[in-house]
Formats: structure tokens, sequence, C-alpha cells
């Protein structure tokens, strides 16, 4: 037995070096060749972005219509002033005006009774506002224009003469500039002018939505 088990030693330590070549053969043939890089072919592209670098100071003129509470829609236009404070706020100086029409009780009455003079029909605002970027950002018109862009909200106080009143004025609203480049901005607003009046009945509140859109130059 001890005889047997030693030729079973031999014959394995003769066949070692054998099964180790064979395992080395083996492994060069399954280990995997260089790998090819392939690099991507994509042109960088090159975006022109306005901004207002160091112009703080933004004036224009706007246009749109004014919806007076208990009279009609008619067209308005006027001016306005900023002075970009930071990045996201601004402070605006608004004046306006349009000429109110005729209420729904002088349409349907179809008499020549006015409640309101026509000299007193001129409806008149300036107001303070502060303004708040709260979605700034970019709209693309070609791949490679974009220009800045941003909704806004504003709130302030102001002054209304209309009907033979000065009214106190509070003022909230919204609006979207765009700008084209580091002069030049595009702007539509949205606008409520709130104020109490004994015009048409005592101590109403009106509320009067203002429609606007006017272009702006910074310096």
């Amino acid at each position: 037995m001890f005889k047997q088990l030693a030729q079973y030693t031999m014959l394995m330590l003769m066949a070692l070096p054998i099964l180790a070549n064979a395992v080395e053969d083996g492994a060069e043939e399954s280990r995997p060749g260089p790998v090819q890089v392939i690099a991507p072919e994509v042109e960088a592209r090159t975006i022109e972005e306005s901004d207002i670098d160091t112009e703080f100071f933004e004036v224009g003129l706007f246009a749109g219509f004014l919806s007076i509470d208990n009279f009609s829609s008619e067209p308005m236009y006027g001016l306005n002033a900023s002075f970009h404070a930071t990045e996201d706020f601004f402070i605006q100086f608004n004046y306006g005006q349009a000429s109110a029409g005729l209420t729904s009780f002088e349409e349907l009455s179809g008499t020549n009774v006015r409640l309101v003079s026509d000299d007193d029909r001129d409806y008149i605002y300036y107001d303070f506002l502060l303004g708040y970027n709260i979605f700034p950002g970019e709209i693309f018109f070609t791949d490679q224009l974009a220009f800045n862009s941003a909704i806004y909200l504003v709130g302030g106080v102001g002054n209304t003469d209309f009907g033979g009143e000065n009214n106190f004025t509070t003022i909230a609203g919204t609006g979207y500039r765009i700008i084209f480049n580091d002069w030049l901005a595009w702007h539509v607003d949205f606008r409520d002018h709130m104020f109490k009046s004994d015009l048409i009945r005592q101590s109403q509140l009106t509320h009067n939505i203002e429609i606007s859109s006017g272009i702006t130059l910074f310096f």
C-alpha cells in the first residue's frame, strides 16, 4: 500500500509543471487585449448671453389698457424709472394716465346724465414700488442666442387723481422682463391699483386693473 501511495505521489509531482504551464497558457489566451478609447466628437457651443453688467438705473415708456372700476377699459400710457439696488431687489417709480369712458348707468340710462364731468374723467396716477425678481432665468431664441429674463413681483403705494378725488392707492402686481443686451429690455406688467372712492357709492374699495407693456433703457 505504501508503495502504491509513493508511486501516486511521484506521478502528481511530475504532473505539476505540466498543469502549471497549461494554466498559464490559458490565462494568457483569456487575458483581454488593450481597450480602445473612443473620444466623442462634441463641439462646445458658445452662447451669447445678455446681462445688465454695472447699469443700475432703468428708464422707459409703457402703454396698455386700464380697467377702471365702475367704468370701462381704456387705453393708457406712462413712464417709469427704476433703481436696481441688488441683483434681486429694485425700486420703481411709475406715472400713468388714461381717460375714463361712461359708467354702466350712464350707458343704460339713455339720457345725457353724467355722474362725472368730462374734466374729471382723466385718470392720473403715480406710485413708488418695491420689486423682487422671484424667478430669474434665461430664454433661448436660438441654439446660440439666449437672453436673461425674470418674473418679478411688485408692491407699493401711490396716489390716484380721478373724478375730482385724490386717493391714496395701494398697488400689487407681477411682471416679466427680457434683457436683450446691457442697455435694452422689454417688460410686460399686470397690476391692481386699489383705493377707496366715494365717487359712485360711499367708501367703496375699487380695483383698477392695468395690463401694459413697454421698453426700458439701462444706464
